[in-house]
This record gives C-alpha cells, sequence and structure tokens, in this order.
C-alpha cells in the first residue's frame, strides 16, 4: 500500500473502522467487560485502538512526532457506548488532518515514538494494521463465546468453501 492522498487514506481508514465497528456492534451487552486473564475487555481494545490512533498516527502527527495517548475519563470507559463516542471523537479529529494531508506532507519525516525518523506516508501504513490487530481480538473473543464468526465482505470460511465446491 503506497499512501499518497490524504483524502484517499481517510476514505480507508473508514472502511476498516467500519469493519472493526460491525463486529463491536455484535459484542453482547454481558461481555462489555469480559476479559481473557489479564487481557483487554471489548470496551479497552476500542480506547486503546482510538488512544493509539491519535498519538501514533493522527492529528498528534502535526507536531511532526507522536504525541501523548489522550486519557478517557471514568465514564468513557464505562460502557462500549461510551467507548465508541470516544474514539469517534478522536477519529473526527484524526480525519480531517488525514484529509489536509498533500504529496508534501506525506513525503515528509517524522519522529516515530522510538525516535527514529520515517517518511509520514510509511508510518500511516502501520495505523490498519494496528487496528485490524486489535480487531483480530474480539474476533477470537467471539469463538471463545461460542458466537458464529463475523462474516468479512459478507462471507465467512464456512460459506466461502461452501461457494468454491460449485
Amino acid at each position: 500500500m503506497e499512501i499518497r492522498d490524504g483524502k484517499k487514506f481517510t476514505g480507508y481508514m473508514k472502511g476498516v473502522r467500519k469493519r472493526t465497528l460491525e463486529v463491536l456492534a455484535q459484542i453482547p451487552a454481558d461481555k462489555e467487560q469480559w476479559r481473557l486473564g489479564e487481557g483487554m475487555s471489548p470496551i479497552d481494545i476500542m480506547i486503546h485502538i482510538a488512544q493509539t490512533e491519535q498519538a501514533l498516527w493522527g492529528s498528534a502527527l502535526k507536531t511532526g512526532k507522536a504525541g501523548p495517548l489522550p486519557q478517557p475519563t471514568p465514564e468513557q470507559q464505562s460502557t462500549l457506548v461510551a467507548a465508541l463516542e470516544f474514539a469517534a471523537q478522536i477519529r473526527k479529529q484524526n480525519e480531517d488532518y488525514w484529509s489536509g494531508l498533500g504529496e508534501v506532507e506525506l513525503s515528509a519525516e517524522i519522529v516515530g515514538p522510538t525516535g527514529d525518523r520515517i517518511m509520514l506516508s510509511r508510518w500511516l501504513m502501520l495505523a490498519p494494521e494496528h487496528e485490524i490487530h486489535h480487531r483480530s481480538f474480539l474476533h477470537a473473543y467471539r469463538k471463545i463465546w461460542g458466537m458464529a464468526p463475523h462474516p468479512i465482505y459478507g462471507l465467512t470460511l464456512e460459506g466461502l468453501k461452501e461457494m468454491l465446491k460449485q
């Protein structure tokens, strides 16, 4: 994936978030706070996705370097709906930032959290990977809870296998 246009990247990230929200919409209310051992709950996962996106790939980069993690209030951590509202506020700021990125900004170097310099367009490629990585936790939770797999692009593995038999 090569990022050359901030508006197109914003559109791509909207699709990534749409698929994450589809999975989160099917989390039963009694499982919002559920954790696998010391792991994160579905609420924690959404907050983490939003915080990290803001600090590493979002509007915090206006300064040319990764920023601090935005901290949710206790209320924003209390329910999945509240966590989604927190994430939506952050996403709006990030989409505004990404949409304004042109070739000059995308080819500029930023300083990552480790202090290394990297071209912004290359650094932004990690943003969707991070969200998809954490979405996979939600899929695993669903499996542990005995729920049916959530389709991706309208297909489940079982459905795909059936289609390919024909």
